[in-house]
């Protein structure tokens, strides 16, 4: 009798116990979706950057915006770690009068350092800026 209680106890604290899993699970889920961007104007804001084996860095950063835009500028940079602090060494900038705009470079790294691309885009109607974000990508070492 004793045993058939402990088992019966514990299929009810399993019972109990794994709705609550479940809800936390799905919690966590919509907390993670939440910290997204919540751009009104732009649609989408990709970057990519590599640097090849020997040196050779490159990016592509593309932004989309809604229909209602009518330019895009996009300014990018890579950036070298020294003495403490981030670095531009190189950058460049796009412009396109649409509603949609794109940016890929190379450039050859010195070696021994991090570097980092770090990019913003900005849309506009009728030049008047609407709405801009930015992104500073991870760390690589060189």
């Amino acid at each position: 009798m004793r045993k058939r209680a402990t088992v019966l106890v514990l299929s009810l604290l399993i019972l109990c116990l794994a709705p609550m899993q479940a809800f936390a699970l799905g919690t966590n889920r919509v907390t993670n979706s939440e910290r997204g961007p919540l751009w009104v104007s732009i649609t989408e804001f990709t970057n990519s950057f590599e640097i090849s084996g020997s040196g050779l860095a490159q990016f592509d950063t593309s932004l989309y915006a809604r229909s209602n835009i009518n330019k895009v500028v996009i300014n990018a940079c890579i950036q070298q770690y020294i003495d403490g602090s981030w670095q531009t060494v190189k950058s460049w900038t796009s412009n396109s009068y649409s509603n949609s705009g794109y940016l890929n470079q190379k450039w050859y790294l010195v070696s021994g350092y991090n570097y980092r691309l770090v990019s913003t885009g900005a849309v506009y109607q009728n030049d008047v800026l609407v709405e801009q974000t930015s992104y500073t990508g991870s760390s690589y070492w060189y």
